[in-house]
């Protein structure tokens, strides 16, 4: 008997996402599967209780982002997203919007070939696209191929029509997003979600860069900020993000 290839089964409309078996790679930072009952984890669960006991369903759609990078918002959002994902409460969706360097995509194994990317430009269906993991209770809709122009993606009538149906078929939808400061696309999905969380790291983000994110802010409200790693304050510095806009993509374009 011969054996098919995944492209033709995908073109007999048997979805690979249901076909491949995939799992969020455990690392340390990703406490909610890494060190699920540490007080780590327990501070993501609080972080959960807090936004349902503030906002209910009103902040059902999330957005995470932060003003420059290296501040942590992709592992923020696995983790919030895995705090939302429970056997009792399966429907809950992370979306990695990070068209210009995906975060999320390089931690599932095997990795996807498909994603936002071909959603939005009707290369594929939704459930082609969007995974469920076998190691955790999660859906996950991957960035997919980098997209040409991110902006013109992310501000298209597809993706409001996308969004949509995604509030139909979820209880809870984390999206992960570009830093906010050098990219204007977490703002641009900002406008189809029912708001933002920052993500500040403890002594190291300036005072001058929070207040840029905050003001950044421009299409929804804010739920509430995250100060990520060690202890402290947000801390002064000097200019910040001169060069982020092209650094961003620097380790990339150098493999």
């Amino acid at each position: 008997m011969a054996i098919r290839s995944n492209r033709e089964k995908m073109a007999e409309g048997v979805p690979l996402a249901m076909i491949i078996k995939r799992e969020m790679k455990v690392f340390p930072e990703l406490v909610m599967l890494s060190q699920p009952r540490s007080v780590y984890a327990e501070r993501f669960r609080r972080l959960k209780t807090n936004l349902v006991h503030h906002y209910g369903d009103d902040a059902k759609v999330i957005v995470v982002t932060s003003g420059i990078p290296g501040e942590g918002k992709s592992t923020v959002s696995m983790n919030l997203a895995l705090a939302f994902a429970t056997e009792e409460s399966p429907r809950t969706l992370l979306i990695d919007g990070d068209l210009r360097r995906p975060s999320i995509g390089p931690k599932l194994n095997p990795p996807p070939q498909l994603g936002l990317t071909e959603v939005l430009d009707k290369r594929a269906t939704l459930v082609h696209a969007i995974l469920q993991l076998s190691n955790a209770p999660l859906h996950v809709l991957p960035a997919g191929s980098k997209a040409g122009d991110p902006h013109q993606f992310l501000t298209s009538p597809e993706v409001k029509d996308l969004f949509l149906e995604l509030r139909e078929r979820y209880d809870r939808i984390i999206v992960d997003t570009p830093p906010i400061i050098p990219f204007t696309d977490a703002d641009s999905l900002g406008a189809l979600s029912d708001g933002v969380i920052l993500v500040a790291r403890a002594g190291t983000t300036p005072k001058s860069a929070y207040a840029q994110e905050v003001a950044a802010v421009t299409s929804t409200k804010i739920l509430g900020t995250v100060l990520n790693s060690s202890s402290g304050g947000l801390a002064g510095g000097k200019p910040y993000y001169d060069d982020y806009y092209h650094s961003y993509y620097d380790e990339d374009r150098k493999k």
